[in-house]
């Protein structure tokens, strides 16, 4: 969820890779490390955050107050969850682990760009093409002078060469604290990625909290922030992480069987809180800035690709199809320098 998030899963994430590290890599290979998440984060309480303000509070209490139920709750879940393999196996709903993030991380494996932000994306994309045109250049130089050098034109594979996108690598660049915080930021913002968990409430009550908000007067509803009366609930019950089809659809029952009252009740609270006290001035999540990268990102690719269709959920599959009609030389692209295009490089 873009609008607020739970401190607490970084610190989780961090305190697992800790408490594995010392474990030989065929131990390591047996965790499933999502469902140890998943349980260590449903015995810990939720600390979601919508603001800088909140979010920098909720990480340091988390990381000074709550080391050592943190630790415990890490250590119980890696002698708690064993190797099944009867378990369900069928992943969440794809709805459900789809975020910006996730988006990002399948164009950097795809680019061949490690670490790249969205930022980032637009030159890695162009670094790709012009390496598909180079090498498609010395590709068809190759084919040519060999059928001129050879008297037996059977002996020159009929085969087009296969050739790759991946080439020159983005370089990053840290001169600066402000760089260095955007840097651990952006550890944030991408620290799950590999992870497949999921707290089934939120989108559950953040769905609940729309609709309420919707009931009121506009003049009221402009005043109640959509993700403070959210993360104000979510923070007030106990968190359903999961981290399979099966486990989903329980946790999803069970919350609506037995925490659907509770959830109306709590978020009638958020909102009166909310218009009584509205936060006029909160600055953003620091995670935040990557969003605002993603629009300008997006529209850069759109227009190097000349496709108008292209959001953050079907980037990769889009940007993957596009290199491999690139690749066969069935479609044209635009590069930003040709065209004067306004960009910070």
């Amino acid at each position: 969820m873009q609008s607020c998030k739970n401190a607490i899963e970084e610190l989780v994430i961090a305190e697992i890779d800790l408490q594995i590290s010392h474990l030989p890599q065929y131990r390591r290979d047996q965790i499933n490390l999502s469902e140890v998440a998943a349980y260590a984060l449903n015995r810990l309480p939720p600390m979601y955050a919508t603001s800088k303000a909140g979010w920098l509070r909720q990480r340091k209490k988390a990381a000074t107050e709550m080391r050592s139920q943190i630790e415990s709750a890490v250590r119980r879940a890696l002698v708690s969850v064993k190797p099944d393999a009867l378990r369900d196996s069928r992943p969440l709903p794809s709805q459900e682990v789809a975020s910006h993030a996730r988006s990002l991380a399948a164009l950097q494996q795809l680019l061949g760009a490690e670490n790249a932000s969205w930022k980032d994306i637009p030159t890695a994309l162009e670094n790709a093409l012009m390496t598909v045109k180079l090498k498609s250049a010395v590709s068809n130089t190759y084919i040519i002078t060999g059928r001129r050098e050879s008297r037996d034109e059977t002996a020159i594979s009929s085969k087009t060469p296969e050739i790759s996108w991946k080439g020159r690598q983005v370089k990053t660049f840290v001169n600066s604290s402000q760089d260095e915080q955007k840097a651990r930021d952006f550890q944030t913002y991408m620290v799950d990625v590999n992870y497949q968990f999921s707290n089934v409430l939120e989108k559950l009550v953040l769905s609940l909290a729309y609709h309420q908000i919707q009931k009121l007067h506009p003049a009221i509803a402009e005043t109640v922030d959509l993700g403070e009366a959210t993360a104000y609930v979510l923070n007030r019950l106990p968190p359903m992480y999961a981290t399979s089809e099966k486990g989903y659809k329980s946790l999803r029952l069970r919350a609506r069987e037995v925490y659907g009252k509770e959830v109306v009740a709590v978020l009638k609270e958020a909102i009166a809180v909310c218009v009584e006290a509205p936060n006029l001035e909160k600055v953003p999540l620091p995670l935040a800035r990557f969003e605002a990268e993603l629009e300008e990102s997006l529209e850069q690719v759109s227009w190097i690709l000349q496709r108008d269709d292209i959001n953050w959920r079907n980037a990769p599959f889009i940007v993957e199809e596009c290199l491999h009609r690139v690749v066969n030389n069935e479609m044209e692209w635009r590069k930003r320098s040709d065209y004067n295009y306004p960009y910070s490089s």
